[in-house]
Formats: C-alpha cells, structure tokens, sequence
C-alpha cells in the first residue's frame, strides 16, 4: 500500500494542502503589511495569518506563547474580530518532530530524565538543577555505592514543549477533569467562586468534542461515563477513548477492584477517587494527536479567523508606559550564522503571557516584574516588586516498579521487527491498533489506605490533611506496558529479550515540596534555573514509600492472577527496608512534567501572588499571564484540561469585559 493513499503523504505529515503554504511563504512575503485579517478583495489565502520577522506591527492583544493555553486563548479573542499576534518560539510539530509528536505509540520518544535526552526542535532542552534528596540511610542500602552517589546530585531533562502547540503537542494525551473539592480550594484562595466547579464546568465543557468509549471493543471490560460531563457539541479538542485494547489493561482493572479501588463513572465529573478507562487527546478518525495546534490553530486558518502567528520567534521583554503594558520585543533568529531581525509588536489593549511555567516567570523578572532585591543583582531596573514570580513550583513527582507479564504489551513489538512492521500498517490503514494509543489506558486514583497511612509520621499525616480537601488524591496509579526503569531514555528501556514487561508507575499528586524558576542571566536566551525541589518536604518521601509498598501489593494480586512473573525486575526484592526504599525511590525519581504555580493567583493581601482572579498581574495595567504558571494551586491528576479551561475562562471574560 502507497504511504499516501490514507494521508497526505507519511504517517505524522501535514494532512492540508495550506500547510506546504505555509512552509513556502511564512516569513517570506506578506500580502497586507497593515496586518488586517480580511484581504480587500474577499478571503485571505493563508500565508496571510503569519507575521513577517523585521516589521513593526499594531495589535489589540499580543499573545506571548503558541502552546497549550496560548492558542486557545488567541483563538477565542481573533474569532471575535479582535486583532491578535501570537509569538512562538517553536514551528510546526508535525514537520519537526514528525511521527514521534502525532502517533500516540511513539510518544514517549526524547522525553526521558537524562539531561541529553531532548529534540531541540520541539523541547527546550531544560536541564533542572542538581537534585539533592535527603539519604538518611546511605550506609544500609544494598544499591551499589558507586550507583547511589550519582543518583541524588544529578540533573534532570524537564521537557517542555517548544512548537506550536506547547507542551499539548508533546504530552501523553491523558484528558480528565479535577475535583469538586480542589476548585473550590482554587476559588477560595483566590477570593473569586467563578473558579468554583459548577462555575468553571462550562469551559470545560466548550473547549472538548467528544467521542465515547465503544464498548463493543471491550468484551471483558466496561466504562460507565457520566453522560452530563461532555456536551454533544463542543470543539475543536479532540477526546476520544483508545482505538485498540491493551491486554494489560483488562488485567490491572480487575486487580484495582480487588484492593479497594472500585471502577467510577468516568474521570471527568468532578470525582477522581477510584478507577476508570481515561479519554486520551487523540482524534478517533485518524489516530492522530489533537493539539492546540492541529486543534485550535488548523481550525482557525481554516475558517480565515486566525491570529497572526511569528512561529520562530523569541519574546525577549515587554514593554511598558509606566505601568501599562504596550507591546513586546521580539527576536526571530536565524539559523547557523544568518542574523536575527529585532522588532516590536505593539498591543492596543493587553499583552498576554503565556510562556508556560518556567519562561512566564523568566519573562516578568526579564522585564522587571519579580523580587527587586534579585533583579538589582542581575541589573535590572524593577518596575513592580512581586517577590511571588517564579516561586512556589508544584510538580507530580513519578516513580514505578516492573514486572515481566503473560500479556502482551509494547515490549512484543520492541522484540519483533516483523510484528512492529504490521503494526504500523494498520495504524496506516485505519489509525487503529497498538500505534493509535498510548498505554493500558487504565487508571487509578486515592488516598493512601489506612494500613499504609499508619506508617506516616503524625507530622506528614497532619500536613496532607491541612493542605488537602478529602475529594484530593494522594496517589495516582498509571499503569504502562512496558519497561521504565528510571525513565533515562525512554525509547530504549525495554531489555530486548523476548519478553513482555509492565510497570505500574506511582505519581504523587498531593505533593508538599516547593520549587522554584530563577534566572541565569537578565536575557531570555539563557534558560531560566529550575528547582523541582522534589522530596524537600518530608512528608512527600515518607507518602512515596508507602506508596511503592501499597503499589507491591497490587503487583501481588495480578501474581495470583497468573498475569505477572513473582520476579521483581526493577528494582527487585533486595530493596525491601524503608532505609532501601528511600534510596530506590531517589536514584529512580522523574516527574510527570505538571510544573506549575510559577506565577501564582492570589489575592492582593497574598504578597506571593502574581496575578489576580482574572490572571491580570498585580501592580501593572494591560498584562496577564494565562497558563498553568498562574495557577494557585496544581489540581491533582493532569492538568491539560485545567489549562485549556482556563484558557477558554479569561478569553470569554476579556470578550464581554466580564
């Protein structure tokens, strides 16, 4: 079969003809230098929606950051004939990363812990700082010492996305929503019940268009669903349910049952405590990623309501009338040795950020808005102290123990070049099959049960009662057909020797521990200085390790089952004291990538508040910041739902001036 005969050319290649236009004419020639959305003589061709590097230009709104929240935003304010100009530093994902960003099965690609192990076309390349996590019990650990003294002063790749799309065009497609309990926390902290859950749903809601679980596939299993959680209509954000069946997953299901964690009516309503299938981003037609970009973006370009995109292009400070934002200075640089073009893209009305969790901040102390005391020792003039930007980093910390299984999962491809070829065959022929999904596609949510919880210090167990309501999950149980080890290269995990591997990943979604976003120097071509600071918090290590045992436990069960090996394969039964443990869960730590609260909103009595309940930035005019850096809180679970609703939230309010 031709490659093209199902898609416009090779799997993950641009599916409209407009995208080669794109290629050919961004950046080159612009047919209407003024910038105006509709052409004099009827439709715009497409090449007119992308700005052109060196000109000075004149918008209402000036978007900085084409990513998850970024476009959305954008999007919704060009649909209501508002002049806008989205800054990316990034292109197209679909060119630059090609497959490994729009089939599901490849998603896991350069999104390893290993600082080396990023696509600098898509990802930053964000190196964290070194990690110091506390070994109190070095001396009786039976890892090999040689082995532990890299393990806790080691730097980790933190991927983020730099395409059009952001971080949507790089994540593991997880879509769910958060709890009752957590947005009424966000609405409480923030002073503003419009961020309560019955008030926030509907953004929810008009962003997603949905397409249900088809139960037919599932002969040994089924996926109650809250019918009200998904309006028949809503768009463009594609969420769907896998269009294959992952063996594993039938398996893990019955073994969440077993240990207490019944099947809930879906993960979208409000309740996470439980366990159900989780819609994934992905487009059930295709098989492909659904994105802000392919989204969001294509739909506007379509419709001729787009904004004005700089793809290639670096926002480098904004700019300011005394306290009122007016524009931003932009760098579209050239590439090995053509000379970047500086200008200045001017805003009517608002600029609005939307770098994501680590550059948001990195802007706002680049342009004198952060802890005047730093700035002045980097030699910037500070124009509004807010000792707030770039403090307060929450993040989902992952670890996970593997088990050879009876079933069959991404290992069997792994090992078979003759399986994997047919495989990509029919994810050709009908986007269906392993390549079309990402994972068991079964996952489990609670709080640590009581025989574990016993095991905390009083300390640990008051503090995640203090900070969390009792909807809040502690744990998150991710099943993954496959080996992950510590999760250094991701692609290349799985021994290769013949058999099927399955790990159950634990992520801590009620963490304590803080970090922070710092800069290198007063410029935005110096990456900013990430500090997860993961395991800081005592209580944080004390949950991970009951939470490995309780994740044991499970293991156990689909041991009797007849599903898993009695084997431990990683990290094996020699770690088996709390002393072990400890150093295990340090030496295997990465995150989930959920970096957020960088900017956080707050009330104006909160002296570590950025921003207000409707994200404009404290003590300036004409400035907000709209991404999950102005989060108060990181709901527990995945926040690509949040951040779109957030999106959708602040536009609908700058629309009717609500």
């Amino acid at each position: 079969m031709d490659m093209g005969t199902r898609r416009q050319g090779p799997i993950g290649c641009l599916s409209a003809i407009w995208r080669a236009c794109i290629l050919l004419l961004s950046g080159v020639q612009a047919l209407d230098f003024q910038f105006n959305q509709q052409e004099p003589s009827g439709e715009p061709l497409v090449s007119s929606f992308f700005g052109v590097p060196g000109t000075n230009a004149t918008f209402d709104y000036v978007v900085i950051g084409g990513g998850t929240a970024g476009l959305a935003v954008a999007i919704r304010l060009a649909a209501a004939n508002l002049s806008v100009a989205v800054i990316e530093a990034g292109g197209f994902y679909e060119l630059d990363n090609s497959n490994l960003s729009v089939v599901p099965g490849y998603a896991t690609y350069f999104t390893g812990s290993a600082p080396d192990n990023f696509q600098p076309l898509v990802d930053w390349g964000i190196a964290t700082t070194e990690q110091k996590v506390s070994m109190q019990c070095h001396e009786s650990s039976t890892t090999p010492a040689n082995q532990l003294q890299g393990a806790f002063n080691r730097k980790f790749h933190y991927a983020k996305g730099k395409t059009l799309g952001g971080s949507s065009a790089r994540n593991y497609f997880l879509y769910h929503r958060p709890t009752v309990d957590s947005m009424q926390q966000w609405a409480d902290l923030v002073g503003d019940q419009s961020w309560a859950w019955d008030n926030v749903l509907p953004y929810y809601k008009k962003s997603v268009h949905y397409t249900p679980f088809k139960e037919s596939m599932y002969t040994n299993s089924s996926n109650p669903q809250d019918p009200e959680a998904f309006p028949p209509e809503g768009g463009p954000l594609e969420v769907s349910y896998s269009n294959a069946v992952d063996p594993f997953g039938t398996w893990i299901r019955k073994a969440f049952a077993d240990v207490g964690l019944p099947q809930i009516d879906g993960l979208s309503s409000g309740r996470l405590l439980g366990a159900a299938y989780a819609p994934f981003t992905i487009d059930p037609k295709t098989g492909y990623r659904s994105s802000s970009e392919s989204a969001y973006l294509q739909s506007a370009l379509n419709n001729h309501s787009a904004p004005i995109t700089y793809h290639g292009t670096l926002a480098t400070e904004i700019l300011f009338d005394g306290k009122k934002a007016i524009g931003v200075k932009a760098l579209t640089a050239g590439t090995y040795g053509t000379p970047g073009k500086n200008y200045t893209l001017s805003a009517r009305k608002e600029v609005i950020l939307s770098a994501g969790t680590f550059q948001s901040p990195q802007l706002l102390m680049v342009s004198g808005i952060g802890n005047c005391t730093e700035l002045a020792d980097l030699g910037i003039d500070c124009k509004v102290d807010l000792p707030g930007v770039g403090q307060n980093m929450w993040d989902h910390l992952i670890f996970g123990s593997t088990h050879a299984v009876n079933v069959n999962t991404a290992s069997t491809s792994l090992n078979n070049a003759t399986l994997a070829a047919i495989l990509k065959q029919v994810y050709l022929e009908s986007g269906s099959g392993p390549l079309s999904t990402f994972g068991p596609g079964y996952y489990g949510w609670e709080k640590l049960p009581t025989g574990y919880r016993e095991n905390l210090s009083s300390a640990s167990v008051a503090a995640l009662d203090r900070n969390f309501p009792p909807d809040w999950p502690e744990i998150e149980w991710l099943p993954q057909g496959g080996y992950s080890g510590r999760g250094l290269n991701k692609q290349q995990a799985d021994p290769r020797d013949g058999r099927n591997y399955a790990t159950l990943a634990t992520a801590l979604v009620a963490p304590l521990s803080r970090g922070t976003v710092k800069l290198a120097s007063p410029y935005m071509w110096d990456l900013p200085l990430v500090n997860p600071a993961w395991l800081t918090n005592e209580a944080d290590m004390e949950l991970a390790v009951q939470a490995f045992r309780r994740g044991r436990q499970i293991w156990q069960v689909l041991v009797d089952m007849g599903v898993a090996h009695v084997e431990e394969v990683f990290p094996g039964l020699n770690v088996s004291s709390d002393a072990e443990t400890r150093d295990y869960i340090a030496y295997s730590l990465s995150t989930v990538y959920h970096a957020a609260c960088t900017c956080k909103m707050g009330k104006s009595s909160d002296k570590m508040a950025v921003v207000d309940s409707k994200a404009c930035v404290h003590g300036v005019q004409g400035l907000r910041v709209v991404d999950a850096s102005a989060f108060p809180i990181l709901p527990p679970g995945h926040p690509q739902s949040t951040i779109y609703a957030f999106a959708e939230k602040i536009a609908h309010s700058i629309i009717t001036g609500g």
